[in-house]
């Protein structure tokens, strides 16, 4: 290695300097080709790369490190360099020799060699390339340089690169050749590195999603146990207090899971939407109904701002509502008690702008780049999952739009917005979706099959108070006997029976009574498509997805004849 000066090296970069020559003057590459090129060390740089794999395999994080020592060493060099392209600055990864002190350093892409050598992706050779490049105006100076580019699946990353500070030492093909097999390790080992620091995020962001599943789970539960105790043991003065609390709590439940099974979807791209005309201003009343319970509870004031004229767009009507409630509970969620959250929306250009805008804390300039992403929270104390506003996103890029959040900072509330394409009015607006509220009038004779005693009984006794007739069983061959003797209208089938499971049971049933109108409605956690053509193929009339709103099976009890649902 050639040694070094031995006082500090010391950079003169001036951003307002200017250039004394071309990059034209500064390029030497031709010289590669006429320059008689040095004896190849070939044991030398085995022996280097051997230890570069080793340190790959070990320690990939200084393995760059390690690269650029190798570098100095085999080419004799001065000062040996990574510079990683990140947005529009070089960053100097890793460096040795002579300006090693300068590691962690930045530059400017367009101040810098590398960027020409990003650009067209081919060795550079410069001769005092400060004339050109101002900020690399330094003592020692830089004599020569030798950059070569490496990308990672054709997206450039970084060069990897050699200087000499003396005009003794100049560069040749060999010295070329040796960097260029050294690129193609910063290549490898940037991958390596890289994947290792996404796997470690994604498991620490794993850790805390894990530890917020945990504290929303567990909130809801004691105040679920409360009630209950409340229920046991107290008298009937406060049981209507303890039913509001379950009922609260036990949505909230059901909030958690939907969010995690949407989760689920996207991760897989699952989620499915069912597209039709929907006038705006249904979505934004179910969203309203939703987020009203929480807006209230805190004393909040929400205001709703719709032109008067219907506005008209393609999409699914749930997952609209769902993304709109999203935003409501966001803004309740930061803002505090008695704050004001205002819905409002305007047509523009053939699309149609939603906002949700509210007086809470505001989000910091840093953070509105990354609010959409997974598990991102901007106060953990307020609750959640970190999952709705990513959600949003998704639903609004499903339905071929968009959202943006704005805010002035700290403090001054945030403003969420959506754009999706409109639609002009229907010609015959499509009938609203009416949920039967009112108990059967022909009551049935039920079966009930779930192995869990709580959730097949608390069903039993909702449908009871409709004057049906129901029976309950808790596992298949317990479900195969009642029918026979009960002979039941239909059949609320739970598809997760320890055993013989739901579909087995359903099979056994279709072939016991295959002459009979019976209904089989399977109940499961799971709501995908597979889900729904299992239980088709099963012998199931319908597909509910639990927890089951009881008005949602009181309307298809309701229908002579239950059709496979996607409810």
């Amino acid at each position: 290695m050639t040694a070094g000066p031995a006082r500090e090296p010391v950079r003169h970069a001036h951003e307002s300097a200017e250039p004394t020559a071309t990059l034209a003057e500064v390029d030497i590459r031709s010289e590669l080709s006429t320059r008689p090129p040095r004896l190849p060390d070939s044991e030398g740089l085995d022996r280097a790369l051997a230890v570069l794999a080793r340190e790959m395999t070990e320690n990939p994080r200084s393995m760059l490190q390690k690269l650029v020592e190798t570098a100095l060493d085999l080419c004799k060099a001065d000062t040996a360099g990574i510079s990683l392209l990140e947005g529009d600055v070089f960053r100097w990864e890793a460096v040795a020799g002579v300006f090693a002190s300068y590691r962690d350093g930045t530059m400017p892409r367009a101040a810098s060699p590398c960027g020409v050598c990003i650009d067209e992706n081919v060795t550079q050779l410069m001769h005092l390339p400060d004339r050109h490049f101002p900020a690399l105006r330094a003592e020692p100076r830089f004599i020569e340089a030798l950059l070569i580019p490496f990308r990672v699946h054709g997206r450039p990353v970084g060069t990897v690169w050699i200087v000499s500070h003396t005009d003794e030492r100049k560069f040749d093909r060999e010295d070329e050749r040796v960097v260029r097999t050294l690129a193609q390790f910063a290549s490898a080992g940037w991958q390596l590195w890289d994947a290792l620091e996404a796997a470690e995020e994604a498991n620490h962001r794993k850790d805390e999603f894990v530890a917020m599943v945990g504290h929303e789970l567990r909130n809801p539960l004691a105040a679920i146990c409360n009630a209950a105790h409340i229920l046991q043991e107290v008298d009937t003065a406060g049981h209507a207090t303890a039913v509001q609390v379950v009922a609260r709590q036990s949505q909230h439940l059901a909030r958690v899971a939907h969010d995690l099974l949407d989760l689920s979807r996207i991760g897989r791209d699952k989620l499915e939407l069912q597209p039709g005309p929907v006038e705006l201003q249904t979505v934004v009343a179910a969203a309203v109904e939703t987020a009203q319970s929480q807006i209230g509870r805190r004393g909040q004031t929400l205001s709703v701002e719709l032109p008067g004229a219907p506005m008209w767009l393609m999409g699914d009507a749930v997952r609209l509502a769902q993304l709109l409630s999203n935003l409501l509970d966001n803004a309740a969620k930061y803002t505090p008690a008695g704050g004001q959250i205002w819905v409002s929306a305007r047509s523009a250009d053939g699309r149609i702008e939603i906002s949700v805008r509210d007086t809470g804390i505001g989000i910091p300039a840093d953070k509105l780049g990354n609010v959409f992403d997974l598990f991102t929270q901007l106060d953990s104390s307020a609750g959640g999952l970190g999952l709705g506003l990513a959600l949003v996103r998704d639903l609004a890029e499903r339905h071929g739009g968009s959202v943006e959040a704005t805010s002035e900072g700290p403090g001054m509330g945030s403003q969420f917005t959506v754009r999706l394409p409109g639609l002009p009015a229907p010609h015959t607006p499509p009938p609203p979706a009416v949920l039967k509220t009112a108990r059967i009038p022909n009551p049935r004779r039920l079966l009930i099959v779930d192995d869990h005693p709580d959730v097949a009984e608390s069903l039993a006794l909702i449908l009871r108070c409709d004057d049906h007739e129901v029976r309950v069983a808790h596992d298949g061959p317990a479900a195969l006997q009642v029918l026979n003797k009960f002979k039941p209208d239909v059949v609320l089938l739970d598809v997760g029976l320890p055993g013989m499971d739901g579909y087995q049971v359903a099979r056994r049933m279709r072939e016991e009574a295959p002459e009979s109108n019976l209904t089989i409605i399977a109940l499961s956690g799971y709501g995908q498509t597979e889900d729904y053509s299992q239980s088709k193929q099963a012998g199931c009339d319908a597909h509910l997805v639990k927890p089951v709103h009881p008005n949602v099976l009181r309307s298809m009890l309701g229908a002579e004849t239950p059709i496979l649902s996607s409810i």
